[in-house]
């Protein structure tokens, strides 16, 4: 009976050590995959290491784009002119519109045909 006892101990005992070796194995590998996805989220946070060349490089595509971006905003603002001043007539000045005779034209006119009206609704009679 001892001898069984101790049979039974040892196997349990081995037994008991192959599942905790299977489980650490297994969380071994979970640990290495979060290690390798660590890794992959952290290569993004890395660039590349800036050398005098590189920077050179840099500006000057930089300086490129700016000056690009300004010419494109000047011709913008051209083109924004040069339809604004077709679409906004020349005012005369009053100089201008003495002499084509235009000046007081309109309310002459208008104040000549207004007074014919009323004449004609007009009644003249004495009130004494």
């Amino acid at each position: 009976m001892q001898m069984i006892f101790t049979l039974v101990t040892t196997l349990k005992d081995s037994a008991e050590l192959l599942v905790s070796e299977r489980q650490n194995a297994k969380q071994a590998l979970v640990e290495v995959e979060a290690q390798k996805v660590a890794e992959e989220e952290n290569r993004k946070f890395q660039g590349e290491a800036v050398t005098r060349e590189s920077f050179l490089k840099w500006r000057e595509e930089f300086r490129a784009e700016l000056a690009e971006e300004k010419r494109r905003k000047e011709e913008a603002e051209l083109d924004d002119k040069k339809k604004s001043a077709k679409k906004e007539e020349k005012k005369l000045t009053g100089k201008e519109l003495w002499q084509q005779g235009l000046a007081g034209k309109g309310d002459i006119e208008d104040e000549g045909e207004d007074a014919l009206e009323g004449m004609d609704k007009l009644k003249i009679g004495s009130t004494a």
